[in-house]
């Protein structure tokens, strides 16, 4: 047992990727225990390009899911945040936050606000846990720093976690205050999310248990469902005066941390032998409130122990949660010995070190980079003859005790159950009354909005041509480069370098040839929004021809008045005296100058892209990585192959003899789009079967015949498997050619 392996045969866990890699749509990913959240999450942070930051509502959770804290990252003050509250700024109100009080408090440095700028996606895990408030205060964080009036300022937002489990902590005196303004504490009812909800995954294999009674009786108390027939079942594992065998290793599932520290601890003094209080070593910055595991992990032989994390290595003889018993302790070897009964071999544990990291942003090689502040290490373990419901979420257990008692709170009892993977391994302390197996009405209603397979696919495809819309628009943002050019002048008056007056003239000169050409670039976005914005007459083809229009227009005229001036000026001054400083700050500038080159030059594959139908996630999925500049090394781009027609080079290397794969791999393009160029000359310089069989071509005009009006993906829908978007593109040109000359 242990984590699933991705499994692309996973349809939700296949379409959670291509809307955080492919889309800019936020998400909220839900499943149950053991259905493989943290596997996606492992999955997104080593198969994503985008910059992002993985955080947690808690410091446990945060260093699980191997991020920080939401209070860390956005400097969150504790207490209740309401953006319009009129404030009396007396003692009741001191832990009440408005817009303005949130800024007059938080502290955004410089490296603040370049993180929070130049994020693209925000990960919050066990985002039940996290409050509406938080969530609408880190949205005008957003909103201000960015200046992107946007939820949450442009960034896209992933929430991973299940909604039956842990809810928000809200202390009574503040839901006093946040009940006139939110109708639950669940981050859903943000604002923010009211306005703008996320699209709604759920995975919904289940990894952890395969008993398919017991699978049903949990969706049933997750649902609100539980007949009296289900909780009789349940009864059934009712054991009062219960007492394992020795060497049965059942743990005891318990509502607080007092009652599983006694039973712990008794457990432990029973055994014979030495006890050992083995410490933890805690390096720099790490504060306790954090600590993923006990700093005084007291053992002795025999003693029942769980691991609290993933075994790393290849063979993965261990997983988080697994129980066993401590055979040997080698303290001089910094090696602990731990068996188990179910045949698998023993285990020598050593020391797991955990990061405290924050994230800063590296300009040079543009990527939010994780920074380690501190380091605690500690042997992967705890006693493991009881445990709270609090900590063993993401746990799996074959054997528990669970102690119901009446101190449950809603939804403990479906979180407790969870854990196991089979009823067979299930003993009840007390029977569970109807009353302790509940949710929150709020949160079946919110999770009954999962849409089907289909509709969910239908919102990915609108997603994609959205997402691609919106680069092509920021491409054409020209507000930060005449910013950082201004802020440079201004900044320099007060300085005393060599050719000063003169640097500030060339300065002056750059700014306002920015300035001139944002004018025409701020026409342009207005134009493209309107295109775009039109969903009854979006005309794809139209917007590719303005944006290819658009950037033969802009590239010229960038590289002679921006970039190679700004090179030149650079080499000129960088023998002055005194100028090191300045130096650097144009290089800075330099860098954002030939990103921006990039930019333009990726718009001609993303126009390119928004002329396909049906699925484009293979074309998204390249068109989304574009080379980013580095601060060394930055490709060149030939600017007389830009103003040349781009179908018209992919035609001249045709017919020059390279196949679609060679072309696309000299190109820097994806085959499709390559098709997507020859099949324009289609029945005139390319013969439809240069590049389809005949056999296929003729059984696609004969289906396209036979079906007029239909849509690619209809007709993909019909041909089957064997067939693709561009073999039907082929068959469309053919038909269309046909039509026109009928011979």
């Amino acid at each position: 047992m242990g984590e699933p392996k991705v499994d692309d045969k996973n349809v939700a866990f296949m379409q959670a990727v291509s809307f955080v890699n492919q889309t800019n749509q936020q998400l909220f990913l839900t499943g149950k225990a053991g259905t493989g959240k943290t596997t996606f999450l492992k999955y997104i942070r080593e198969n994503s390009y985008k910059k992002m930051a993985i955080t947690a509502p808690t410091g446990v959770a945060a260093m699980n899911a191997g991020g920080t804290t939401l209070h860390a990252l956005f400097w969150l003050p504790f207490g209740v945040f309401i953006e319009d509250y009129a404030l009396k700024w007396d003692e009741q109100d001191s832990q009440i936050y408005n817009k303005s009080r949130l800024f007059s408090t938080i502290k955004l440095t410089k490296q603040r606000r370049a993180i929070l700028q130049e994020l693209e996606l925000l990960v919050i895990d066990e985002v039940s846990m996290v409050r509406a408030d938080t969530l609408d205060a880190i949205d005008v964080i957003l909103k201000s720093v960015r200046r992107d009036m946007r939820p949450f300022g442009g960034v896209q937002m992933l929430f991973i976690g299940d909604l039956y489990q842990l809810p928000p902590v809200v202390r009574e005196h503040e839901w006093q205050v946040l009940r006139a303004h939110y109708r639950s504490p669940f981050f859903f009812d943000a604002k923010v999310l009211r306005e703008h909800p996320p699209v709604l995954l759920e995975l919904n294999k289940i990894y952890r248990q395969s008993d398919g009674d017991f699978i049903e009786l949990l969706n049933n108390i997750r649902n609100n469902q539980c007949s009296q027939k289900d909780l009789d079942n349940l009864n059934l594992h009712y054991r009062e005066n219960f007492v394992p065998e020795s060497g049965e290793q059942y743990i005891t599932l318990t509502s607080h941390n007092k009652l599983a520290d006694a039973i712990n601890h008794d457990q432990l003094m029973k055994l014979a032998g030495t006890l050992h209080n083995l410490k933890a070593v805690v390096k720099d910055e790490f504060q306790q409130s954090s600590f993923p595991a006990e700093e005084t992990l007291p053992l002795k032989i025999g003693a029942q122990v769980m691991f609290i994390k993933n075994d790393t290595g290849e063979d993965r003889k261990f997983f988080n949660g697994k129980i066993g018993v401590v055979k040997e302790l080698h303290l001089d070897r910094h090696q602990i010995v731990v068996g188990f009964t179910d045949g698998s071999e023993d285990v020598t544990v050593r020391r797991e070190t955990w990061e405290n990291i924050r994230y800063k942003y590296n300009k040079g090689e543009d990527k939010i980079e994780e920074e380690v502040l501190g380091t605690f290490s500690q042997f992967p373990l705890r006693l493991a003859w009881a445990i709270t419901i609090h900590k063993s979420q993401g746990l799996t257990f074959d054997k528990a005790v669970i102690d119901a008692g009446t101190s449950f709170a809603a939804g403990q009892v479906y979180v407790a159950l969870s854990r196991l993977t089979g009823l067979e391994g299930l003993v009840l302390k007390s029977k569970i009354p109807l009353h302790s197996i509940r949710t929150d009405f709020q949160v079946v209603e919110f999770m009954q909005r999962i849409g089907s397979n289909a509709e969910v696919a239908k919102i990915l495809e609108g997603s994609q041509r959205q997402y691609l819309g919106q680069i092509l628009m920021q491409s054409f943002r020209w507000a930060t480069l005449v910013e950082g050019v201004d802020e440079l002048r201004e900044s320099l008056i007060k300085r005393n370098i060599d050719g000063k007056d003169l640097a500030i003239q060339y300065l002056t000169a750059l700014s306002n040839h920015l300035k001139d050409q944002e004018m025409v670039a701020n026409k342009f976005v207005t134009q493209l929004y309107a295109l775009l914005r039109d969903k009854a007459l979006l005309d794809y083809g139209k917007i590719c021809d303005r944006t290819k229009s658009a950037v033969a227009w802009f590239l010229p005229r960038f590289n002679d008045h921006v970039l190679s001036p700004t090179q030149q000026h650079i080499d000129e001054w960088k023998v002055k005296k005194r100028t090191k400083k300045y130096i650097e700050e144009l290089r800075s500038l330099l860098l954002d100058f030939k990103r921006k080159k990039e930019q333009l030059t990726h718009c001609l594959t993303i126009a390119d892209i928004l002329t396909h139908e049906g699925d484009l996630s293979q074309l998204v999925q390249a068109a989304s990585q574009p080379e980013k500049a580095k601060d060394s090394t930055i490709k060149e781009i030939d600017e007389e192959n830009v103003a040349k027609d781009t179908k018209a080079m992919t035609l001249d290397l045709f017919l020059d003899g390279f196949n679609i794969e060679e072309i696309a791999q000299k190109r820097n393009m994806v085959a499709g789009t390559i098709y997507g160029h020859l099949i324009h000359y289609v029945g005139a310089e390319v013969e439809a079967t240069d590049l389809i069989e005949q056999e296929k071509l003729e059984k696609i005009v004969s289906v396209i015949r036979a079906n007029p009006g239909k849509s690619s993906s209809e007709l993909k829908m019909m041909l089957g498997a064997d067939f693709d978007y561009p073999d039907i593109k082929i068959g469309q040109k053919v038909v269309e050619i046909q039509e026109i000359e009928p011979s």
